[in-house]
């Protein structure tokens, strides 16, 4: 008879096994979900250096004009055809006109101007890009036109679009000049008296001493910083709506005659005037000219006061240099 080996024990998994088990069980869970978090925070980092480096900066908000978004894409599209504009301030304020001017033709026309005045064709496109980039040619030579949208990273589109906001500016700004009064045609004007001086300290001042009794013409023949009127005791003269800047303009028709006004801020300084008188007045010559000169711009800050909103998170240089990085 054939002898059978005893079966051998059977191991008893005791408390302290089953124990030890469950602990090597569980550290090596942790060990693992330690390791997937590590490889999901590299890839996100990695994701979002990604997103933040080329996503997310084209389709970030710069401004906004009456609702139209302007973003830093189109900013750098703006720098590809001005890169030595030397300001981070300039391509912004490009596409800002660029909007403005493209909403403001629209409501000109809806208002019942002729639209062929207020609009571009491709053909007007076609003609100023053979003007700017072929003057001695009879026509575009496409593959050098190519080549030089190929060299500064646009397309033909945006492109074309940027010489479309030019030409309109031009037809809008002439639109705008036909709207001044005629020569002879009665205007309301003011008769206005000014110190322009560098500072609100310095202004401050000269508010003061005029407050103390001294004669506006005198101190504006000592401290004024505008040289055509200092020597004439600061005598503007008779000016129109449109002729100084819309702050100047506010303050002017707004105070009583013979009354001097609080000093405030514009481009050129700050003033402190005097109105010495008003009345409706014919348009003579040269002012007329003056308002024609300046219509589209006086007509452009009343539109941007208006209607531009810039973020209010905007840095613009940090904006600029991306941008810079992005072309070069």
């Amino acid at each position: 008879m054939v002898r059978k080996g005893k079966a051998p024990p059977k191991r008893e998994i005791t408390r302290r096994r089953l124990a030890r088990w469950q602990r090597e069980r569980r550290r090596r869970r942790i060990i693992i979900t330690l390791g997937v978090l590590i490889i999901l925070t590299v890839m996100a980092v990695i994701v979002y250096g990604f997103y933040t480096t080329s996503i997310a900066p084209p389709r970030r908000l710069l401004s906004t004009v009456n609702g139209t978004s302007i973003t830093a894409g189109e900013y750098r599209d703006a720098l590809r055809l001005y890169p030595y504009s030397g300001s981070a301030e300039a391509p912004l304020l490009m596409l800002e006109e660029n909007e403005l001017v493209r909403q403001g033709a629209e409501e000109f026309i809806a208002q019942g101007a002729p639209a062929d005045e207020l609009s571009v064709s491709d053909d007007e496109i076609d003609e100023r890009i053979k003007d700017m980039l072929f003057p001695e040619e009879e026509e575009i030579d496409e593959e050098l036109y190519q080549q030089m949208l190929s060299n500064i990273g646009l397309t033909e589109e945006d492109f074309r679009g940027f010489i479309e906001a030019s030409l309109l500016s031009e037809k809008l700004d002439q639109h705008l000049r036909a709207q001044v009064p005629e020569v002879g045609v009665p205007v309301t004007q003011v008769h206005v008296q000014a110190i322009l001086v560098a500072t609100e300290e310095e202004a401050n001042d000269v508010k003061a001493r005029l407050e103390g009794g001294e004669d506006f013409a005198a101190l504006a023949a000592e401290l004024s910083l505008d040289e055509a009127s200092k020597e004439n005791g600061g005598d503007l003269g008779w000016l129109p709506r449109g002729i100084m800047s819309e702050e100047f303009d506010e303050v002017a028709f707004s105070i009583e005659i013979g009354e001097v006004s609080q000093s405030f801020s514009t481009a050129e300084g700050y003033y402190i005037i005097k109105v010495l008188e008003e009345e409706e007045r014919a348009l003579d010559e040269d002012v007329r000219g003056q308002l024609e000169a300046n219509a589209f711009y006086y007509w452009l800050e009343e539109q941007r006061e208006e209607k531009v909103e810039r973020n209010p998170n905007l840095d613009l240089d940090a904006i600029y240099r991306w941008a810079l990085g992005q072309i070069s």
